[in-house]
């Protein structure tokens, strides 16, 4: 096996012998390719990739010059080593080839020790360019491929080297990153004289910064980007600092998700603490984490005494040792006083991201869950004579909820006080002022509930905080009554201090009473009130309300 030659040697002389010269000298240690003038000589340059090129001046076509420049400013060859070999021995064609980008001279005539001594020393070198041109691609491609914000910046701030991911982060292109000012050009205005204080401040330092910290940086666009890092690095070479490497994790989309969670939990503990309804939750070991003041007024005890108590401290049974899911269970809870007070409860269970199950519990007290005590009443029938006949309300089936055509305001009332004349016993919970109904509709003895904050009205009434007592005031009328008709005009007003599905679960719950019933009941209501997929819902037990006809004035 022969011996493995030290490199490449391009040979270029348009005569033939001395090229023939030039390859007796180095054919033993390299393995040598030729080219005959200054085009053949580029074709082979690119092709066969030499280590070194050993480049005649005088050539018929182009000149050595020319060919030096353009190898030079190509990528692919400019890092080849060029040696000048000419007859010309003046200063200005020396410093013409240095300006062409010639790496040595030889002069004609060639000396065979002299030529073999530069060659392998212009080769050592090369191999050397070569390693730290591998090890630069490579610490590049390490940079494309980290998944960090990561660059260096030199004392003025100029950036020297960064990764792929940065440029794409900031939206511009490494070339427009590379020797700007990081800061002027990165970092927002309201943090950059601050920033730029903190980055050049670990130059003083003696040690690497090993810790974290957050800052803005500023796209291309003009968004701000929000970053966490983790590391400074110092690079050094013996008594000279080249710079700071700088590394972190953008957290934009983080710091945005933990924003909109934190404003959650804040809203849903603002939600919780006005709550017209009392709310316990208790963790995983069944102790109170948070309890609203409604709770603690309703148990007697100041908020601060119920949170970290055992929930069984608090009832007679064992009710939420399962953390299952109950609904409109009695409990007996012991108030701060010591009462024994039956309470309406419900529960969710809940966990948190480990998983750990937990429990919200709301109670109510049973003994104001009961709705209005109404007394039945009929309206005289003999003087309403004329309203007493046939009419679309007559067409009302019993067991039955009724909607009316929001579009005509009075079609529900119609309906209502026709069949009310007819004899029918009625109930009208209404959000009009009851005194105006009874006068427009001639209505003196039928009960009529507000639905109203004011509690000052000299009559019954419910407010939006009171939506649970209003099923218990209907079932109670219609327990009372036989072939009677009530009218439920403004739950738009329960919407105030109600979500949609309490509404609608209400509606359903008061939609089995009516069906068991010989009774009916009239729903005046806005769809564009609710969503349309609520309005679906809540309407879906109920027929729609044909129109009376209007009634005569006899004003």
């Amino acid at each position: 096996m022969g011996e493995t030659k030290k490199g490449k040697v391009l040979i270029v002389d348009d005569e033939q012998v001395n090229i023939s010269l030039l390859e007796a000298y180095l054919s033993d240690s390299y393995e040598t390719i030729s080219a005959n003038n200054g085009i053949e000589a580029l074709h082979m340059a690119r092709k066969h990739d030499p280590d070194i090129i050993l480049l005649d001046i005088m050539m018929p076509d182009i000149t050595g010059y020319e060919v030096c420049e353009i190898l030079k400013k190509s990528e692919k060859t400019r890092f080849i080593p060029i040696v000048m070999v000419t007859s010309l021995s003046g200063p200005e064609d020396r410093v013409r080839g240095v300006q062409a980008g010639a790496d040595d001279f030889f002069t004609k005539p060639l000396d065979r020790i002299e030529i073999g001594t530069r060659v392998s020393s212009l080769l050592r070198i090369k191999h050397l360019q070569d390693e730290l041109i591998k090890e630069r691609d490579q610490a590049n491609m390490y940079l494309d491929l980290a998944a960090v914000v990561l660059v260096v910046v030199n004392e003025e701030g100029s950036v020297k080297l960064l990764s792929k991911k940065t440029s794409n982060m900031l939206g511009y292109s490494q070339g427009e990153l590379i020797g700007a000012d990081w800061f002027d050009k990165c970092v927002p205005g309201s943090s950059r004289e601050r920033s730029r204080r903190v980055f050049m401040s670990f130059f003083l330092e003696e040690n690497d910064f090993q810790g974290y910290f957050e800052s803005p940086l500023l796209t291309k666009s003009g968004k701000e980007r929000t970053i966490g890092w983790n590391a400074v690095v110092r690079m050094k070479e013996p008594g000279n600092l080249r710079g700071l490497l700088i590394s972190g994790t953008d957290i934009t989309e983080r710091k945005e998700a933990d924003e909109k969670i934190r404003q959650g939990n804040e809203y849903l503990g603002n939600l919780l603490e006005a709550s017209p309804i009392a709310t316990l939750s208790i963790d995983s070991s069944a102790n109170v984490i948070t309890a609203n003041k409604n709770a603690a007024d309703l148990l007697c005890m100041g908020t601060e005494d119920l949170v970290g108590r055992p929930i069984k401290s608090l009832v007679e049974s064992d009710a939420f040792s399962d953390f299952s899911d109950i609904r409109d269970c009695e409990v007996i809870f012991i108030r701060g006083n010591g009462d024994r007070v039956p309470m309406n409860v419900s529960t969710s269970r809940i966990k948190d991201k480990e998983g750990t199950m937990g429990l919200i519990i709301t109670l109510q007290e049973l003994s104001k869950l009961r709705g209005l005590f109404i007394t039945p009443l009929t309206e005289d029938t003999a003087g309403n004579a004329d309203n007493a006949g046939a009419g679309p309300q007559d067409e009302l089936e019993p067991g039955f909820i009724y909607m009316a055509d929001c579009s005509r305001r009075e079609e529900g009332y119609l309906a209502f006080s026709g069949l009310v004349k007819q004899g029918k016993p009625g109930l009208c919970i209404t959000r009009r002022n009851p005194e105006k109904v009874r006068l427009m509709y001639g209505l003196p003895k039928t009960p009529l509930v507000w639905l109203t904050r004011n509690k000052n009205t000299g009559q019954q009434t419910l407010d939006p905080s009171e939506l649970f007592k209003l099923h218990p005031t209907i079932h109670d009328f219609l327990n009372k009554v036989s072939n009677g008709i009530i009218l439920v005009d403004g739950l738009e007003y329960l919407l105030l201090d109600n979500d949609p599905m309490s509404v609608i679960r209400l509606m359903e719950q008061t939609n089995d009473t009516v069906m068991a019933s010989d009774s009916r009941l009239i729903v005046q209501l806005d769809p564009d009130t609710l969503d349309r997929k609520d309005f679906h819902l809540l309407k879906r037990w109920m027929k729609p309300l044909k129109s009376p006809e209007e009634p005569r004035c006899d004003n």
